[in-house]
């Protein structure tokens, strides 16, 4: 094989590392927008619970089972968004800390700040239910922000495929022989291969991961 036979064999290489950080992110995204919908229906039901606890003339009894589900739900909240962070430590690395991740990752960390504290009588829990939107707005916004990255990532796998078939043509263009034109493109379906094997076996690791981070 010549030096342009060793250089495009170089860049398919190249494209098969790059994709394999493409298929980590897209994974790692996946674990993070799925505990977003744990966080989602945690938040739904604390607004729910504050609801109820805002209704006048509630029994003692009553309130204190509430008071005591809201407190699981903040509790589970929070716990998710502490288990996630490693997760979202390792999608940060190489970005600047303005991008989609970055950006989505912050409005989840507002969650637990803006979630109200368990209410003292009617009239706080009637305030905090009335008061309830940021943090919904915050989910929404990391949501919104997680879900673009998600699509900027596979967009830019589709690419790297794309890239892959053209750098396999060309490899395949120049070689003389059938052989070496075969061997060509064996290499880019193998490479095609790695990278979905290296696809499906994080897949099959998202829900071992969201199972440990539950359970945490």
């Amino acid at each position: 094989m010549g030096g342009a036979g060793l250089a495009a064999t170089a860049r398919l290489d190249g494209i098969l590392s790059f994709g394999r950080q493409l298929s980590s992110a897209k994974a790692l995204l996946d674990i993070v927008r799925q505990v977003l919908d744990d966080i989602s229906v945690m938040v739904d039901e604390a607004s729910r619970i504050l609801g109820v606890l805002s209704e006048p003339g509630l029994p003692a009894s009553s309130w204190d089972a509430a008071t005591l589900r809201y407190q699981h739900a903040v509790h589970e909240v929070v716990g998710l968004l502490a288990a996630s962070r490693n997760v979202g430590q390792m999608l940060l690395q190489g970005e600047d800390g303005q991008g989609l991740v970055a950006t989505g990752l912050q409005r989840m960390e507002r969650i637990a700040a803006l979630l109200p504290r368990v209410p003292a009588d009617h009239h706080a829990a009637h305030q905090a239910a009335e008061n309830f939107a940021p943090v919904q707005r915050s989910l929404e916004e990391a949501r919104s922000r997680l879900e673009e990255a998600h699509r900027s990532v596979e967009a830019q796998l589709a690419m790297a495929l794309e890239r892959m078939d053209d750098e396999s043509a060309a490899l395949g263009a120049m070689e003389d022989t059938d052989v070496l034109k075969e061997a060509a493109r064996l290499q880019a379906l193998q490479i095609r291969q790695q990278l979905a094997g290296h696809a499906i076996g994080l897949g099959a690791l998202v829900p071992r991961c969201l199972q440990d981070l539950r359970h945490l």
